[in-house]
């Protein structure tokens, strides 16, 4: 090797030994700051004749692209659940501890036990009263849960509006890096751009799941979960959110924007065409994901449970029961039962089975005021052993019966003369059999002339105390009702209606208070597949003490699972990290390792570049 050569090589060894140099020191000062990736300095060797040279530096992060975007898939899920497990926390302090002094299981215990003691002294003026006290602290309570679950339903929706916000900024904000980085490839700045890129994508996976992909040209692509394209370069998409104000119970999400009370994410592709991204299932994790299930579901699932506490609560002590009176038809046998006093809400409701050795089942047919309130909702359709169904009572009785011969089919005969239905089987061995043909009517009075103990002692307060029936009419009744139900003011005026219930009723007459307290722990009722308890969608039966425990119990179940999903994401987050930061995290023992070694290759190139000085003074001066 000639000595310029030697010379050429050991200055390019210096230059190679300078970057090197200049990169540990960059990783150093770096070494706290979030998203920054070490960098190593990678050489490639020349060979011109017989001389070997460095041809080229490059400066190199040092990261694991496999683990990198395992990261921002467990970092999408446990942005999902934390936010679940947040909101639901709040849910449960609403509820309050089992037990606790404001805890909905110990409000409700404090009603029935001042219902056994007016059972034990109905003439006592204190227990009366005692027994409104705790009725209207009941209601209230209900009241307060309401509110708090729809207050929770908008700062899920603000939460929305405010992630989709910050999606479209962090989706423009990285098409500025992305662009520089693009048309700079050699520029020394560029890992520092790569840097700034994988901060951005690391905050949007806590909002939406992303898979990247990144081209030739170090250009990336964007895909969420569900497969839609958001970011090529540029945005593919813009997302916009409708946000709502003042939600309530009947506010919810629905792909029908007529039916729609919540705000929804619209996704604007490119070619300007709009889609619903809820509907398409756009997010599957990530905190947008998570505030939509709350908002949507986890929410409207707990004011279901609250409302069905509050309904049954009214019309368990107001709804009569009045039974058919068996009737022969030749050979068939039913009932008949009269439908006068049935409200808007109200049933009847036809028990029969399947001969030989089948199960009684049931056919529960709702009033209704017009054909605009049918179908009746979701909520109210039953199932395989009660079947509820819409009647349309505008018609008068004749329509009824036509309605329901409709809904039971030829194993029935329906027919009627004036208000009195009458259902008969068709005498036949080995088909459907009537059992009991029953009318259930609600009380509109605190007195009877008939006798009957029933009253009206919760109302829907929010709709001028109006009587709890069950109504369908421009909407659903139940729905929203545990924020609106409230004590029967005419008990507060005439507190004796607890005990009389007719002119003969003495004032020691135990019978109401027994009727009441029975109705709540005695007596099993049937709740609708909205409450969700357990994960079943089936009605369920159970008293209305059993019930409420099932809530509480329920809720706290709920919470406690959704903690321990979160828990784990975290740990599984943690491990991913731990994995990334290993190769990607700056050692301060690594880099002085690296540094000593560079001083010497540093100190090899000087000294061979004084080496060829000296010869060349020797050559010079021969």
């Amino acid at each position: 090797m000639g000595l310029s050569a030697s010379l050429n090589t050991a200055i390019a060894g210096l230059n190679a030994t300078q970057i090197g140099i200049g990169v540990v020191s960059q990783n150093v000062s770096n070494a706290g700051t979030t998203g920054y990736v070490r960098r190593t300095v990678s050489t490639s060797d020349s060979l011109s004749g017989q001389t070997v040279g460095t041809q080229s530096t490059q400066v190199q992060r040092l990261l694991d692209k496999i683990v990198q975007h395992q990261l921002w898939q467990e970092s999408s899920g446990a942005a999902y659940t934390s936010t679940r497990a947040e909101v639901l926390s709040s849910v449960d302090k609403l509820y309050g501890a089992p037990g606790s002094a404001t805890a909905l299981d110990t409000v409700y215990n404090g009603f029935t036990s001042s219902l056994q003691a007016l059972r034990n002294d109905p003439s006592s003026y204190s227990l009366r009263s005692a027994v409104l006290d705790s009725a209207t602290q009941l209601a209230s309570r209900l009241n307060t849960l309401s509110d708090g679950v729809q207050a929770l339903r908008e700062q899920a929706e603000s939460g929305i509006a405010s992630a989709v916000t910050q999606v479209n900024d962090l989706l423009g904000a990285l098409t500025n890096v992305n662009a520089r980085i693009v048309g700079s490839p050699n520029d020394p700045a560029a890992a520092n751009l790569k840097d700034q890129r994988d901060l951005i994508l690391s905050e949007l996976s806590q909002y939406i799941d992303i898979k990247t992909s990144e081209d030739a040209r170090g250009s990336i692509s964007i895909t969420t979960g569900s497969g839609t394209q958001i970011f090529d370069g540029r945005p593919a998409v813009t997302f916009s959110f409708d946000a709502h104000s003042g939600i309530g119970p009947d506010d919810q999400w629905s792909s029908d924007p007529t039916k729609r009370g919540v705000g929804t994410i619209s996704l604007t592709t490119s070619s300007g065409s709009v889609l619903d991204a809820i509907t398409n299932k756009t997010f599957r994790s990530g905190e947008i994901a998570a505030l939509l299930d709350v908002r949507d579901k986890t929410l409207v699932q707990a004011q279901a449970q609250l409302d069905e506490i509050a309904a049954q609560l009214s019309s368990a002590l107001s709804d009569k029961a009045i039974a058919g009176t068996p009737v022969t038809a030749g050979a068939a046998t039913g009932f008949d039962v009269d439908l006068t006093g049935l409200q808007s809400g109200n049933s009847v409701t036809l028990d029969y089975a399947v001969t030989p050795g089948g199960a009684t089942q049931r056919f529960t047919f709702v009033r209704v005021e017009s054909g605009s309130s049918l179908p009746l909702p979701a909520s109210a359709s039953g199932d395989a052993n009660n079947r509820v169904i819409g009647i349309d009572f505008s018609g008068g009785p004749a329509s009824v019966a036509t309605q329901i011969q409709a809904a039971v089919g030829s194993g029935f005969t329906v027919s009627n003369t004036g208000s009195v239905l009458r259902i008969v089987d068709d005498g036949a061995a080995g088909t459907r059999d009537v059992k009991a043909l029953t009318a259930r009517p609600t009380a509109t009075s605190l007195s009877s002339a008939g006798g009957s103990a029933e009253l009206p002692l919760f109302v829907d307060a929010g709709n001028g105390g109006s009587l709890y029936t069950g109504s369908h009419e421009n909407g659903s009744q139940i729905v929203g009702f545990a924020g609106r139900i409230g004590l029967n003011q005419a008990l507060i005026a005439d507190r004796s209606k607890l005990v009389t219930f007719d002119t003969t009723t003495a004032q020691g007459d135990a019978t109401r208070p027994q009727l009441i307290l029975d109705r709540l722990t005695q007596s099993t009722r049937s709740f609708t597949n909205s409450t969700g308890l357990d994960g079943s969608t089936a009605t369920t039966s159970s008293t209305v003490s059993n019930f409420v425990q099932r809530v509480v119990s329920s809720q706290g179940q709920v919470v406690a699972t959704a903690q321990r999903l979160d828990e784990g994401q975290q740990v599984a987050l943690a491990a991913i990290q731990s994995r990334f930061q290993a190769t990607s995290q700056v050692s301060v023992d690594q880099e002085m390792s690296t540094l000593i070694e560079l001083q010497t290759a540093y100190a090899a190139n000087a000294r061979i570049i004084s080496t060829v000085k000296e010869m060349m003074d020797v050559l010079l001066r021969v």
